[in-house]
């Protein structure tokens, strides 16, 4: 403690002249008391500014974890409720309503770093008869995942992780940015300025590189722009002109993105281009695709769509494309549930293997997750996945064992 501040000098001479009024006869334990009190306020008065600004409790600092997070989730049936906010509540409080993100790990008891230092963090609950298996759930309470954008209208936040579950980008309730996080190192870093409601309303996508040394945010509104995050510098470019990106390849030498971003609905002359750029924005192809064209292959070398046949009875397809320039490689069949479903792309696991989700079109029916090879067209479910139907997620390393 500084005992030259200006506020240590004041509260001495207070002290001084509460001891000289407390020697008058049979005040002795009120003048006592009321010392104490003062000097418990003093205290944390003092504790609290020592850096010119108030700090409520010392921010979260986590250290290194091995295991590779499977999934981030979020339940279907939420604790949070949507509330409305009035004049009284600070900024944070209004904009951030929920922190329900859930990361699923699985580990080996005792084996690699698991200091996370969140409370209730990692608790062994085997899921197989090797009693050293371990599966934990911790709620990562930093991580918003619903914000209030105004007083009637709230949106989801998203939270993403690398195949190898090793590295995370979400945004912060303390830093109220987006921030990348290397759960290895046990570092986390700024990825994007502080950001408020209207930026969050303008955020369109938010991509890690498969590396996880590079990270994006995207936004659209009046000025488009890219920010890309180099993890190892901590040094962030800004490319205007892009509100959304579909896609990293490794150390993000290949960034697949659009110039405009439209609601549904809404025409835009540029709305179905899909540019090939790469980190430092020199574009290398350009051409004109569908609203469901997504997801960058970690090679950079293509993109998918998710087509379904119009009709009763209708087939779903996985089209693969040239990324630079569109050209079909190859259309495969999806036969995923055993009766007809909806199919939504969920990313790559490796450069052979997507991931798709797959639900029967009536409540109720059928669901799960499928890894679709996109050399031969041959699925397999992915089992160890213990998602419902329901859950918002966000996929990490899905496989628990190969």
């Amino acid at each position: 403690m500084n005992r030259t501040s200006s506020g240590w000098v004041e509260g001495r001479r207070f002290l001084l002249e509460v001891k000289r009024r407390s020697a008058r006869p049979g005040s002795l334990r009120r003048t006592g008391l009321f010392i104490l009190l003062v000097f418990v306020i003093g205290v944390g008065f003092l504790y609290f500014n020592r850096h010119g600004e108030s700090k409520a409790i010392p921010e979260w600092q986590p250290g290194p974890f091995d295991p590779p997070v499977q999934y981030a989730s979020i339940p279907e049936v939420s604790d949070c409720r949507d509330r409305l906010t009035d004049a009284t509540e600070d900024t944070k409080a209004k904009l951030v309503l929920c922190s329900e993100w859930t990361l699923h790990v699985n580990y080996k008891k005792g084996q690699g770093r698991q200091e996370l230092d969140l409370p209730y963090g990692m608790g062994c609950a085997g899921f197989k008869n090797d009693e050293d298996d371990c599966s934990s759930d911790i709620q990562l309470f930093d991580a918003a995942s619903k914000v209030q954008i105004d007083g009637s209208y709230r949106q989801g936040v998203p939270l993403r992780i690398t195949p190898d579950g090793h590295f995370i980008s979400y945004f912060s309730k303390s830093w109220m940015r987006y921030v990348g996080w290397d759960l290895r190192a046990g570092q986390r870093k700024a990825i994007s300025p502080r950001l408020d409601a209207k930026a969050l309303n303008d955020l369109q996508s938010v991509n890690i590189s498969p590396d996880g040394r590079f990270f994006t945010v995207a936004f659209s509104g009046a000025q488009p722009r890219l920010l890309v995050t180099d993890f190892t510098t901590g040094q962030t470019s800004t490319l205007p002109g892009f509100c959304r990106v579909l896609g990293l390849s490794q150390a993000a030498a290949v960034i697949a993105a659009k110039r405009a971003c439209t609601d549904i609905g809404e025409d835009e002359p540029n709305g179905d281009t899909i540019t090939i750029l790469n980190r430092q924005g020199l574009v290398t192809g350009e051409w004109k695709g569908g609203d469901s064209v997504d997801d960058l292959s970690p090679d950079g070398r293509l993109l998918v769509e998710v087509l379904a046949s119009v009709g009763e009875g209708g087939k779903e397809h996985l089209v693969i494309r040239e990324a630079k320039t569109g050209k079909v490689v190859r259309t495969l069949t999806l036969r995923l549930l055993s009766e007809p479903s909806d199919a939504i792309g969920y990313g790559w696991i490796d450069n052979d293997e997507y991931i798709l989700q797959a639900e029967t079109p009536e409540p109720g029916g059928s669901f799960g997750y499928y890894g679709v090879n996109i050399r031969t067209g041959k699925s397999v479910r992915i089992r160890d996945l213990a998602l419902s139907l329901g859950e918002k997620a966000s996929l990490g390393k899905v496989r628990i064992k190969n």
